[in-house]
């Protein structure tokens, strides 16, 4: 669901590129105890961060529009959960 989400978003920019890319980059989220996500670091190529250097303030964006969700239980308890999502990001030129 949070997959859909963000790729939902993403596909509604428009990037410019000088060469195609075909690549993954693992987004670090959060997931608090009442289920409030947020955007912790972003792992990408330097080809990725030289060509897109706005991607990951439009994942942010495309994460701050997520509504909360149910956090993980453990124990009968909410607990705040990190969570690694990997987004292929496919352009061409």
């Amino acid at each position: 669901s949070i997959h859909q989400k963000i790729g939902a978003e993403l596909q509604k920019q428009v990037f410019t590129i000088h060469d195609s890319i075909d690549e993954i980059v693992n987004v670090s989220l959060i997931i608090d105890s009442k289920g409030k996500i947020q955007f912790e670091k972003m792992d990408a190529s330097e080809i990725i961060k030289n060509q897109l250097p706005k991607l990951d303030s439009v994942i942010q964006e495309s994460i701050q529009k997520i509504p909360a969700i149910y956090p993980a239980i453990k124990r009968g308890i909410p607990v705040t959960t990190k969570y690694t999502l990997p987004i292929r990001i496919q352009l061409k030129e």
